[in-house]
């Protein structure tokens, strides 16, 4: 039999992935064939228990083992059970049978006489202990924990109780009642002078502070002596036994820190705060020109200075603290002082804003990590008196980041945000968020850009207006410029909406004046702009294309360019996008028609509310993950995730569809109404073919109609047949599924049957004085059924007032109508979410 070097040299000497598997293959059988053996001594035991632990770090599976590790564990040698023990806490977990075949063995070894084997028992006990091992098994840890004199001198060594207090702080995790047979020892492991013993007594106490809440007023009594044994380790001097370059001991100084911090956080009455204060002072100062272990140190003091009820001073010598770590060049104490400077501004603002140089040079760094943060905190101090300087400087990253492309969609998002947050002035603003469209312009959110539009929109100022749309004329006239697919769509809309405004005035690029034929040619330069770059947003710039060119042509004075606009339309109609032709027979039919109508249809859009957007985060330090540079806002995926989990039925639910009421979704569902009517009149007189015919009614109820160039102005344009909503009192007829005295929200059943059902939802607000507003309604329904929703009638709704939305469901033939509602609405200031069901609803006679 070859030994475990044989073995790991022919796995290292493979020249190929197939020869190395296969000597692991090969291997892994003689192994296994070897434990089969009844015969199958100690020594050969252990070596194939050796290779084993060499399969387990390959990642080859190694269940079939598990026995035999605990044969070996039960060898009356060290140096077997020593190994066996290494197998079982690495082969074995928490949540396998196995364990109970372990319980006998480690109760035997944790009394045993040599404190090395009670401590091999102990350290296996604390990493793979279950709540049923801890059960079993907590009178042997408590034993160990005593100090008695007239027990065993070899239970009560100081290598031992430390052991024995991390293991109790285990068993505590795992079962968090226990912490009442253990809290009796944590004043006598505090009196402790060994610091291995401390260290544990310190981890215990912190466990049982987390998992016992009815022991907290008990712990924090042993403050005074937790502070002590920090104040002797501040003045204390230099310790051959524990020092640490020039640290004494720096493993319990954080472990006190951390221990006090975790007491003390959230008590400002506690007695022992201001002298914490003043040690915190102390060991800022000692450990001040220290270096690699110190500054784990001065680490954990800035955070407990913030964690508690600590002084002003106190706080910026902590945020000074950190600033210094952010001009050291180890990257790991630079990536903790960004992360920590993130957490801790909102308290001192001020004296993080005193560093900006410092984080702003920190964008220039090449680990991508240091530069995620840094673009955090850049954002988190930005305010009125800085955002010019920091502008500059988050377009000069943007400039130099081409690698950085994962960052944009994020930089984009919190840099518009800001822009209307600390804006100096409006023009300001429209200048700067041109600079970042021409640089970032293919990683805006369509909310962002329906952000921008609405700005513009709600700007009063003719002037100025008119400037914003020549500088976006000469930031896009080169190729590069025009393939940026946010820049191109701001720069199409401007020109829709205003471009006959800017006609005779100068172009600032090029100096010469911009006449009717540069605006047309240069929305055929977008358009072929968007072809070339084949972006899988296209589609949407051709159709703006479309509707820019109709709106222009009711504007423009000459001839043959209002022909040249025509002619692009045409170009669209026979399109392979379906929306795309569509749009270009309507525009079509809309350009033969007679100047008042396309007046009425084509005149300038009002300006609609400009919505507010919650900014996103690269990081989320309590999950401790990266977050998708989408911009998906938690409401969405709450929206989207926690209604998945519909029904537990026999129903598959993976895959159900929730859809959600919103204002927005009022202006698809009414889409027939309003500017389209006179849509519907034209085409209801023209001899157009069935072919196109179907289309277009179809696009009516689901696609964008020609207004629908910002998504929320056709839901205002269309709120008004929504505003008067009958105060009716609820039918007879309906169900009732939820009533709290606020609001009520039932079910009134037109048609049910065969699987499909045709339902009212009904809400109403019943209260007598309140106003509810912010009404928004989610349903859910199974796999196998498909919901079509309608918009909500209103989302605020005075004392008495009702609204209603409809459900219409459908799905296989005898299959029962099964419908999720989560409703959340707010009043009184409080956002309230409920959440209900239907269920085998009946038509009610």
């Amino acid at each position: 039999m070859g030994s475990l070097r044989s073995f790991i040299r022919a796995v290292r000497s493979s020249r190929t992935i197939a020869d190395e598997r296969a000597v692991i293959r090969k291997e892994s059988a003689k192994v296994r064939t070897a434990f089969r053996d009844p015969h199958l001594d100690e020594p050969h035991l252990r070596k194939n228990i050796e290779k084993l632990l060499y399969l387990y770090i390959l990642g080859e599976p190694t269940s079939f083992g598990q026995v035999e590790c605990l044969k070996l564990l039960t060898s009356r040698s060290y140096i077997n059970k020593r190994l066996g023990y290494l197998a079982a806490m690495l082969i074995l977990d928490e949540n396998q049978e196995i364990l109970t075949l372990l319980t006998n063995s480690l109760d035997i070894d944790i009394k045993s006489t040599n404190p090395y084997v009670a401590g091999l028992a102990l350290c296996t006990l604390g990493n793979i202990a279950s709540p049923e091992l801890a059960k079993d098994l907590y009178a042997d840890v408590d034993r160990m924990l005593d100090n008695d004199p007239n027990h065993s001198s070899n239970i009560s060594t100081p290598y031992l109780r430390k052991k024995a207090t991390i293991v109790a702080a285990k068993l505590i995790d795992k079962d968090p009642d226990l912490s009442e047979l253990f809290i009796g020892r944590i004043p006598m492991l505090l009196r402790e002078k060994s610091h291995g013993v401390l260290l544990g007594a310190l981890h215990l106490v912190r466990e049982t502070f987390i998992h016992d809440p009815t022991s907290r007023e008990i712990l924090r009594k042993q403050a005074p002596v937790i502070l002590s044994h920090l104040r002797f380790l501040v003045s204390t001097g230099y310790s051959p036994e524990y020092d640490v370059r020039s640290v004494p001991d720096p493993f319990l100084y954080c472990s006190l820190l951390q221990t006090l911090r975790c007491l003390l956080d959230k008590d400002d009455n506690n007695p022992n705060l201001e002298a914490l204060n003043d040690l915190l002072a102390q060991v800022c100062a000692r450990l001040e020109n220290s270096k690699g272990s110190g500054y784990a140190v001065l680490y954990e003091a800035v955070q407990t200075i913030f964690a508690i009820n600590s002084d002003s001073s106190l706080k910026v010598l902590g945020i000074n603290i950190l600033s210094k770590f952010l001009s050291l060049k180890d990257n790991n104490t630079r990536y903790v002082a960004l992360n920590t400077l993130l957490s801790v501004i909102e308290y001192e603002p001020l004296a993080v804003q005193r560093h900006r140089n410092i984080v702003v040079g920190c964008l220039q760094d090449g680990d991508i990590s240091i530069r995620r943060r840094a673009l955090e905190l850049t954002f988190a101090i930005m305010n009125n008196q800085n955002i010019r300087m920091l502008t500059k400087e988050l377009l000069k990253f943007l400039g130099r980041s081409e690698e950085d492309n994962d960052l944009k969609s994020y930089i984009t998002t919190q840099f518009t945000l800001a822009c209307y947050k600390y804006s100096p002035g409006l023009e300001w603003t429209f200048h700067t968020l041109i600079q970042l469209l021409e640089k970032a312009g293919d990683y805006f959110s369509d909310d962002i850009l329906s952000s921008i539009l609405a700005l513009t929109m709600q700007n009063e100022d003719k002037e100025l207006t008119k400037k914003l749309v020549i500088h976006l004329i000469a930031a896009s006239s080169s190729p590069d410029a025009a393939s940026e697919f946010g820049l191109s769509l701001i720069t199409i809309w401007c020109l829709g909406e205003y471009g006959d405004l800017v006609v005779g005035m100068p172009n600032y690029k090029s100096g010469k004046l911009i006449t009717e034929k540069q605006e047309v040619d240069q929305l055929e330069l977008l358009l072929n702009a968007s072809i070339l770059k084949k972006s899988s947003r296209r589609d949407q710039i051709r159709l703006y294309i479309l509707t820019a060119s109709l709106k222009l042509s009711s504007r423009f004075k000459s001839a043959k360019q209002i022909e040249h606009l025509r002619q692009m339309i045409n170009k669209f109609k026979n399109d392979t996008n379906l929306e795309i032709q569509i749009r270009a027979i309507e525009y079509t039919e809309i350009f033969t028609e007679t100047k008042t109508i396309k007046r009425g249809l084509l005149e300038r859009m009002p300006p609609p509310p400009r919505k507010e957007h919650q900014g996103i985060a690269l990081f989320d330090r309590e999950a401790g993950r990266e977050k998708t540079s989408s911009g998906e806002s938690d409401q969405k995926k709450d929206t989207g995730e926690m209604l998945l989990d519909l029904l537990d039925d026999e129903d598959d639910v993976d895959d159900q569809k929730a859809e959600e009421s919103t204002s927005g979704n009022a202006g698809i569902s009414e889409s027939k109404n309003g500017a389209l009517d006179i849509l519907n009149d034209i085409f209801g007189d023209t001899g157009m073919s069935h072919n196109a015919q179907q289309p277009a009614k179809k696009q009516s109820t689901s696609n964008k109609d020609i207004l629908d160039l910002f998504g929320s102005v056709r839901g205002a344009s269309t709120t008004k047949k929504t505003e008067a909503v009958d105060k009716i009192s609820i039918p007879e007829t309906a169900i009732t599924a939820y009533d709290d005295g606020n609001i009520y929200c039932g079910v009134d059943v037109e048609s049910i049957g065969d699987g499909k059902a045709n339902l009212d939802i009904i809400v109403k607000n019943i209260s007598s004085a309140s106003t509810i507003n912010g009404i928004t309604v989610l349903c859910a329904v199974t796999k196998k059924q498909k919901l079509d929703l309608s918009a909500l009638t209103q989302r605020e709704l005075a004392p008495k007032e009702l609204g209603k939305l409809k459900a219409k469901i459908l799905g296989p033939s005898g299959s029962k109508v099964k419908l999720r509602v989560r409703l959340s609405y707010n009043v009184g200031g409080e956002k309230i979410q409920r959440q209900f069901d239907f269920a085998g609803i009946q038509k009610r006679l």
